[in-house]
């Protein structure tokens, strides 16, 4: 049996079409980009006139006062000392004898006025034992989120920022000065100032 040349050339170049589909088929482009990225956290840290700690003594030379004694003040420059910016900050403020015991008529007879100098705006002012046993109204943002720290103040700390406070504690009464129940008594105020970064 002969076959045709015809025939033979076109089953010939169906084959070899055959063979390239194969071929192409097989073949595989390809193409790869990344990146690469660190991750790291930020702190967050407070100090009081430059110092950090929890027992920082404030050096307020308050001894051997007379009834009629001239206001008491202090600067407090609370700063930022972290790398995370503070949603807010509270003040917490503690004394001796306003729970009753030694000192409660002195701590009882006392005005304290906190001002924040950097916002020009007066945070409280009135007697030091409702400041210590509740920190609310005034000045200070309400109802606080956390709780234990005292009340929240106004203003809220960026990172590497600063607040200068003024504190000033006199005789509630200026006019009749300290009661003669108060005499040979003493307080300790300490001011606590707690950061949270939400």
């Amino acid at each position: 049996m002969s076959v045709h040349p015809k025939l033979m050339i076109g089953a010939g170049i169906a084959i070899a079409g055959l063979g390239l589909i194969g071929a192409g088929a097989g073949a595989t482009y390809t193409a790869q980009v990344s990146a690469t990225s660190s991750i790291s956290t930020g702190g967050i840290g407070l100090s009081l006139n430059g110092q950090t700690g929890s027992a920082l003594r404030l050096g307020v030379d308050a001894k051997n006062l007379g009834p009629h004694f001239t206001p008491i003040s202090k600067d407090l420059l609370l700063k930022n000392t972290g790398t995370l910016d503070l949603a807010s900050d509270y003040l917490s403020v503690t004394a001796t004898g306003c729970d009753g015991g030694t000192g409660a008529a002195l701590a009882k007879a006392l005005q304290v006025r906190l001002t924040d100098v950097t916002h020009n705006m007066q945070v409280y002012d009135g007697a030091l034992c409702s400041l210590a046993n509740s920190p609310s109204g005034q000045g200070f943002t309400a109802p606080p989120v956390h709780t234990g720290v005292g009340g929240q103040l106004p203003h809220q700390l960026g990172a590497g920022a600063s607040i200068l406070y003024q504190v000033v504690i006199q005789p509630i009464d200026t006019a009749a000065g300290l009661p003669a129940t108060a005499q040979n008594s003493s307080t300790t105020v300490s001011f606590a100032f707690t950061g949270f970064d939400s």
